[in-house]
This record gives C-alpha cells, sequence and structure tokens, in this order.
C-alpha cells in the first residue's frame, strides 16, 4: 500500500539489482542518446569549392603551411584546413583575413581563375 511519501507499491523505492531492472519499473527509466547527426554528403556551392581550391593553390604555392596561413590571417590551423576542404561557409569578415593574409583582395580570392594565373599574380606579386 501506497503513503503520502512513497513511490507506490508498482516500484518500491529501492536501490535495484541488476536482474531487477527487467522488473516492471523498468519502464520508468528513459534511454536519452545523441542527436541525430546532420546527413553526410551535403552539397557543397560552387563557390565554396572555388574559395577552397584557390586558398590551398595560393597556400602551397607561397609554400606555407596551414598553421602559417592561420597565423597570418588570425584564424584557427583546424579551421583553416576546413575551408580548405569546403567544409565551412566562412564570413566575409573571415574572407577578408585570409585575403589579406595573401596580399589579395576578397574579390580575387574568389576568381574562377587556373592555377596559372594564380601563379603569375604571386609571381608579379614577389617581384614588386
Amino acid at each position: 500500500m501506497a503513503n503520502d511519501h512513497s513511490t507506490g507499491s508498482a516500484c518500491p523505492a529501492k536501490t535495484l539489482s541488476y536482474p531487477e531492472l527487467s522488473a516492471p519499473c523498468l519502464a520508468a527509466f528513459y534511454v536519452i542518446g545523441e542527436p541525430d547527426r546532420p546527413p553526410y554528403g551535403r552539397t557543397v556551392s560552387e563557390t565554396a569549392r572555388r574559395l577552397a581550391s584557390n586558398v590551398r593553390l595560393l597556400r602551397t604555392v607561397r609554400g606555407w603551411s596551414q598553421e602559417t596561413l592561420a597565423l597570418n590571417a588570425g584564424l584557427d590551423r583546424t579551421f583553416v584546413g576546413a575551408v580548405e576542404r569546403a567544409e565551412r561557409n566562412i564570413t566575409l569578415a573571415t574572407a577578408e583575413k585570409l585575403a589579406t593574409a595573401f596580399g589579395l583582395t576578397v574579390a580575387d580570392l574568389l576568381a574562377v581563375q587556373t592555377s596559372e594565373a594564380l601563379v603569375r599574380a604571386l609571381q608579379t606579386d614577389h617581384d614588386s
């Protein structure tokens, strides 16, 4: 019989041993799992891919590591890697930081260019 201070007769207030967990009291327990993760293979815009490609190309042509670029741009190294893999949608402020680190404008960083054009632009930048 349940009184005002007990949990009732169906699920007595006591420490349950492992075999007792299969008792009717088990329905009172809830299992909380992790939330569903976003689906892999999300679509990436062509602009994000172009930015990622240009950042990686500019960095490697200059002989910089991701860490060097991150230090020059004031960003975290892991963030730079995620940008180069087109895993991050960056803000305009971040695009400006990356462009400034390379001595370019944001428009140059986003422009559709061949690797040869980027290399020539960097060579003329170093010559002056």
